[in-house]
């Protein structure tokens, strides 16, 4: 847990899409919800937003989307 704490973002989903590509390794419902990971994480990654409140709201939501991975990846590998 602690390692992949200290895991960036970005390496957390790169992780959580080698789980959804390989289904035949993990359940189905692990492959799916590693895909869903992954597709949020692509989602949230865009241009700096000019306007303060919504630059912070993406940014809460990228930490908490960050913890959901971790205990995600925690759970499965």
């Amino acid at each position: 847990m602690q390692e992949l704490e200290r895991t960036s973002p970005a390496e957390l989903a790169t992780m959580c899409q080698r789980v959804a590509d390989n289904p035949g390794a993990y359940l189905q419902a692990a492959s799916a919800e590693a895909s869903k990971l992954k597709s949020e994480w692509d989602t949230l990654q865009t241009f700096p937003n000019p306007h303060y409140a919504v630059q912070k709201k993406i940014e809460q939501q990228k930490d908490r989307l960050e913890r959901r991975m971790i205990e995600f990846l925690a759970g499965t590998l």
